[in-house]
Formats: C-alpha cells, structure tokens, sequence
C-alpha cells in the first residue's frame, strides 16, 4: 500500500490557514477544491483541475469527484492502493467543520465581508 503523507504534511499548514481564513462558505469550497486539485496533482504527477473535486457539505461523504477524473486509470489505482481516500478525508471534515460554523453565522460573516 502506497501513502502520500508526505504530501500531505506539505500542503496541510497552508489549508488550514486557508480555511481558517474563510469569510463564507463559497471561500471554504474554493479552499477545499484547490487544495484537493494540488494533492490530486502531486499525486497523479499531472494538472488536476478544482472542477473536478466537488464539496457537498449536506451530504454522508462531504466530496464527489467527476467522472472525467473517476475515469482516469492512475487515479483510480491511486485511490484504490493508497491512503489518498483517508487523506482527503481528513481535508473534506475540516473544511466542513468550517463551513457548518460559518453557515450558522450568515448575517456576522457578511457584515465582516462587507467592511472590508
């Protein structure tokens, strides 16, 4: 079984400082999709676009992926024999932890976003 921890380790300190940063819960998907589409990239050694990481906060599993990506042999051979899927994860709780903060807050965080 293949890990990718190490890339993990690199890229959590900046996402975590990105979600915490977020203003609104737009910001948190952007965040979420980007850093996946970076990890995806590392990974799979080719540009993986945030298109294809989808965030669904409202639902079991807090990401879908697009069948153009689903499709990709390397990525599903990565997902399948790594700890990619536990690493992702742990990206997708943290970013809806965030989001569910945020989403009950609409009226303070828009009052933030507008002074500034």
């Amino acid at each position: 079984m293949n890990s990718y921890s190490d890339v993990e380790k690199k890229l959590w300190p900046k996402y975590r400082e990105e979600i915490n940063h977020s203003r609104n819960t737009v910001e948190v998907e952007g965040v979420f999709t980007m850093m996946i589409a970076d990890l995806l990239s590392e990974v799979l050694g080719e540009k993986i676009y945030s298109e294809d990481i989808l965030f669904h906060p409202k639902e079991e599993c807090y990401y879908r992926f697009t069948e153009k990506l689903l499709k990709k042999e390397n990525f599903k051979t990565a997902f399948e024999s790594s700890d990619l899927g536990a690493i992702i994860d742990r990206f997708a709780h943290s970013a809806n932890s965030r989001y569910v903060h945020l989403s009950k807050l609409p009226e303070k965080t828009n009052s933030k976003i507008k002074r500034h």
